[in-house]
């Protein structure tokens, strides 16, 4: 090693070492198929929030080992090109700006895929020609509708981890479609003597502010519905105490400042549905009173109160005819005592 190298070696160490010392969040990205544009387009991006350094893995042991901050569990992922990202972002919020400054790239023969390469189904608009055999080639099922190539059914042509083919790259390059997303992939990020790997970092913000929102109006409700008094509470249970309160007053007409005029408004109402009403039911006409001593209808006028006391001294039907018999025996004794 040159008197050059080494000492260029170690500026690189003594930067990466100083800058360890100073931020408290230390990350470790791929840079593998990252192209340099990008680099400088995500440098301008993290200005003043972080700062990127590109490094050997050994000159990033040796500065790490001379760090202050306890760097060790970070250490077994200094592995292949990598990049040491300095900064004051929390772990999530870095990866996710990382994860959203990712752009698109064609896919390149070997390429190792991030994820899973799908080629949807549809018309590709392609003539036949050299380009049915591309597609062949990536073992798609084409079809001839019109003038054109269609694809018949979607198809996973690479899947995650697998390399790209010489086929599918001249697949995907014909149909226009660009799968690989290239940027800094964090590999883990340190943080309070915490290393945090991808698959943990790897969260969708928005479902996680979502979730916790939910999460919050649950608790909120089950407080209030076990009458549970907290500062978020208080003045809803309060409010819900008064209308349960004013709910039974009017219920049993109890009349205060505050019912008086809700109860006096029903009344009035109902005073005026019970009007409506008797103004709307028909009156029937009653018959003119019978004067007293006047036969009612269908009796002669002998009869009535005097009626009565005649009948009542008219001899019944046994009588009469009891009489009748005694009346006939009497004339045959006198005709007897004639004879005589």
């Amino acid at each position: 090693m040159t008197s050059h190298t080494r000492k260029w070696k170690e500026v690189q160490v003594e930067g990466l070492h100083q800058l360890a010392d100073k931020y408290p969040v230390i990350a470790v990205a791929s840079i593998i198929n990252f192209p340099g544009a990008l680099a400088k387009e995500l440098r301008k991006k993290l200005q003043g929030k972080a700062v990127i350094k590109v490094s050997k893995t050994r000159a990033v042991a040796l500065a790490f080992g001379r760090s202050k901050t306890e760097t060790k569990e970070l250490e077994s992922h200094l592995k292949g090109s990598i990049a040491v990202i300095f900064t004051e972002m929390n772990p999530f919020e870095l990866y996710a700006f990382l994860k959203k400054n990712k752009v698109s790239m064609p896919a390149k023969s070997g390429t190792i895929a991030s994820d899973d390469i799908i080629i949807p189904a549809g018309d590709t608009g392609l003539p036949p020609g050299p380009a049915l055999s591309d597609l062949k080639a990536a073992g798609l099922k084409t079809i001839m509708q019109g003038p054109t190539i269609s694809i018949a059914e979607d198809k996973i042509v690479t899947k995650k981890g697998e390399a790209v083919t010489d086929g599918v790259a001249g697949a995907l390059g014909k149909l226009g479609i660009k799968p690989m997303k290239v940027g800094l992939n964090v590999v883990a990020c340190l943080e309070n003597g915490q290393v945090f790997l991808a698959e943990v970092l790897d969260i969708d913000a928005d479902q996680v502010r979502a979730d916790f929102a939910t999460a919050a109006r649950n608790a909120l409700n089950l407080a209030v519905e076990v009458s549970y008094f907290t500062g978020e509470t208080v003045s809803i249970l309060i409010g819900k105490g008064y209308k349960n309160a004013k709910a039974v007053a009017l219920e049993g007409n109890i009349l205060n400042e505050e019912t008086a005029s809700e109860i006096l408004g029903k009344a009035n109402a109902q005073a005026k549905t019970l009007k409506k009403m008797v103004k709307d039911t028909p009156v029937e006409e009653k018959p003119a009173e019978e004067k007293e001593g006047e036969p009612k209808p269908g009796e002669s006028k002998k009869e009535g109160p005097a009626a009565e006391e005649a009948k009542a001294e008219e001899p019944s039907k046994e009588e009469s005819a009891e009489k009748k018999e005694e009346a006939k025996e009497k004339p045959a004794e006198k005709v007897e005592e004639k004879k005589e």
